[in-house]
């Protein structure tokens, strides 16, 4: 069960995709093409970093260079083999098991390859697809059972128009250096190539291999459900890839050997060095959180924390918990997608009875979160955040200790005579002005969060309440709009603050009228006081802990 004997098997299945990505396109479009391909794909970040790790994408990515060369050579070489058509049909089987975009692809290069059939090959061809689909027979039931599920969709946006544009970018490492290497071997292709270019079967392959699970994955994703990410379409970039060098065999033969192996040795760099490939955090981190969380239990003692967390298994968590000082730790939720999930929340700030409070994630929680621990535990003891993808957070009742430093107040209202009675208002005053107002006075650069708060008397769990940040333009057309549920922070009977993050860096706000009012739209029976505006610090993460 350690790390590197799970991911041996996807390494090795990356190590072998470059083979067969050369023997592929070597067949199809010559040495020089099948070299350069084999060698972007080493280099580039995007295969490397899916073949590191224990998903299908590094295995799909082999299938998906094997099932093409067995059946190049089903197709095309003189006399068709059985032992050929039976590799060919057992790869096709692995890519249907293995993604169902890597099943798409195969079910795309099956239905080409019947425009190519000769008498000869029609028998083995029929034979091995027949074959292919009798092997994926066992996963029909469970191929239902995911579509009745739902899947991605539930968290994945929709693409943009510019999705292939992007894709593109981020295929070649998002790196200027990159781009301009494989614009240099394109044109310096097509002028050797110039008098002599001519296209052929193999160039009509990489374009529909590679253009139509893109469009499939982003009509499908607009229209029904949204499904497409750069990760679906790993098994088929490298058509892409040999179509832009498919030419480079016209390149002069004395300098192909020197070209291949400056393109290797340049890429290398930038991805380890421009990109910072070994150092950067690629995916959530469940190691560091395990380790920050055991930490703050040995510390503070386990008895005085209270921990809830959102992952996707509790299992990922409880692996590097197995292998800490402490061992594994309880957590009182799991999940939080919002709804019902925030609720269970407030109930258990409100329950607890500890002076400490851990809330770590895995993957994105929704916003209110932060809010309602900041509002019950105001001191931040301890954070370690792994570039935005994941984080754990000590947060505490105590005031010592506090890494959050204290906000800057732009704007308070006290209502006179200090409480405000609003069981026959909808709308409590507030402020009213230009969002720069509120940062007048601040230094040029300053970096926070507006952050509006108020405190709430209630009788009832449920007020229908929200506290509101309203941005709008000059003809009083909504820019954005944000509330926060007083239902998620009050407590009946005691005196509750309410509190609303509104997120820094959003530039359309900033010369927008805004508003910041209670709003009871039940007219529930409410006291409030202190409507305040601060600008907040972000907290600096002390990842460092870890390895002291």
């Amino acid at each position: 069960m350690g790390e590197w004997a799970v991911r041996l098997p996807f390494a090795i299945g990356g190590v072998l995709a470059v083979y067969f990505a050369i023997r592929v396109f070597t067949r199809w479009f010559g040495p020089t093409t099948g070299l350069l391909t084999g060698a972007f794909i080493a280099f580039l970040e995007f295969p490397l970093i899916y073949s590191q790790i224990a998903r299908p994408y590094g295995a799909g990515l082999l299938f998906s260079m094997m099932m093409t060369w067995f059946w190049t050579r089903l197709l095309f070489d003189e006399k068709p083999k059985s032992l050929v058509a039976v590799a060919y049909a057992i790869t096709a089987a692995a890519c249907m098991y293995t993604h169902y975009f890597s099943f798409l692809f195969a079910l795309i290069v099956g239905i080409t390859g019947l425009f190519f059939l000769s008498r000869k090959t029609l028998p083995y061809y029929i034979g091995a697809g027949v074959v292919a689909a009798l092997l994926f027979t066992p996963h029909i039931y469970i191929t239902l059972n995911h579509l009745s599920i739902g899947g991605v969709g539930l968290w994945l946006a929709k693409p943009e128009n510019n999705w292939l544009l992007t894709h593109i970018w981020y295929i070649f490492n998002e790196s200027v250096w990159i781009a301009l290497i494989a614009c240099a071997l394109v044109l310096a292709s097509f002028i050797y190539a110039f008098r002599s270019l001519r296209l052929s079967r193999f160039h009509f392959f990489s374009l529909i291999f590679f253009a139509v699970p893109f469009l499939t994955g982003f009509f499908y994703s607009r229209m029904v459900n949204p499904v497409l990410q750069h990760s679906v379409l790993i098994f088929t970039f490298p058509f892409l890839i040999a179509l832009l060098f498919s030419f480079a065999d016209k390149l002069p033969s004395r300098i192909t050997s020197v070209v291949v192996i400056f393109v290797l040795f340049a890429g290398t760099f930038q991805t380890i060095a421009g990109n910072r490939y070994y150092s950067k955090q690629h995916f959530g981190e469940f190691r560091g959180v395990a380790e920050a969380i055991d930490l703050w239990n040995r510390t503070y003692g386990e008895q005085n924390i209270t921990r809830a967390v959102s992952v996707n298994n509790p299992w990922y968590l409880d692996f590097y918990f197995d292998r800490t000082t402490g061992g594994r730790t309880s957590f009182s939720q799991y999940e939080n997608r919002g709804g019902l999930h925030l609720d269970t929340l407030a109930r258990i700030l409100d329950t607890c009875r500890t002076p400490y409070f851990i809330y770590a994630w895995t993957k994105q929680v929704p916003f209110e979160v932060n809010d309602m621990i900041l509002a019950r535990f105001p001191c931040v003891a301890g954070q370690v955040n792994f570039d935005e993808l994941s984080e754990a957070t000590l947060f505490s009742k105590l005031s010592m200790n506090c890494i959050n430093e204290k906000p800057d107040t732009l704007y308070k209202d006290t209502f006179e005579p200090g409480i405000l009675k609003i069981d026959s208002l909808e709308y409590s005053p507030g402020y009213k002005g230009l969002a720069s107002d509120l940062l007048k006075g601040m230094p040029i650069g300053y970096q926070g969060n507006l952050i509006a708060t108020v405190d709430v008397f209630s009788d009832t769990a449920e007020t229908g309440a929200l506290l509101v940040v309203s941005f709008e333009d000059e003809n009083g057309e909504s820019v954005k709009w944000q509330g926060a549920r007083a239902d998620l922070f009050c407590r009946p009977g005691y005196w509750s603050k309410v509190r609303l993050t509104v997120p820094p860096g959003d530039e359309k706000i900033i010369n927008t009228h805004t508003k910041v009012y209670f709003w009871n739209p039940k007219k529930s029976k409410l006291l409030i006081k202190n409507l305040t505006i601060t600008l907040e610090k972000p907290v600096i993460s002390n990842n460092q802990m870890l390895t002291k």
